[in-house]
């Protein structure tokens, strides 16, 4: 748990409040199918991830639970194409998002497992899509299977 986390945990308890959910998110392999080139972009997707999920653990956890995730793998949707600029292109064939996730849940509920995960219709229904958003569509897969996982 981050310093901030134990800090706002203490708090809670302090204030008489349930301590709120918690989720760490690790990437513990140095290679992924398709997460970007080492440096900045890839751990610009990795915090973009990240951040995505622990903001599903306020929404979908109950109070008092730990969410530990290892992502495994990341497939991103779209291929990348190279050229002047890498870009990211999406055809809705075998390019959808795909995620390996390891997962340990503790508190009230206990579970752990492994799960991959994918969206192959991630392209057909454009009106699921809201403001056009940076990897919108791993994050629409990432809160569908939270949903479904977790969901109190």
């Amino acid at each position: 748990m981050t310093r901030i986390a134990l800090k706002f945990a203490a708090l809670a308890l302090a204030a008489g409040l349930p301590a709120a959910a918690a989720v760490t998110v690790s990437f513990p392999s140095p290679t992924y199918s398709d997460i970007g080139p080492p440096g900045y972009e890839a751990d610009s997707v990795k915090n973009d991830l990240a951040r995505h999920l622990q903001a599903l653990g306020g929404k979908y956890l109950e109070p008092n639970e730990e969410l530990w995730i290892d992502v495994i793998d990341v497939n991103l949707a779209g291929e990348r194409t190279y050229g002047r600029h890498d870009v990211r292109v999406s055809r809705g064939n075998s390019d959808f998002p795909k995620m390996t996730l390891r997962y340990k849940l503790t508190g009230p509920r206990n579970s752990s497992g492994e799960d991959s995960i994918g969206d192959s219709s991630y392209l057909w229904f454009p009106s699921r899509a809201r403001q056009p958003e940076r990897l919108d569509s791993e994050k629409r897969m990432l809160e569908d299977w939270f949903k479904q996982r977790f969901s109190h």
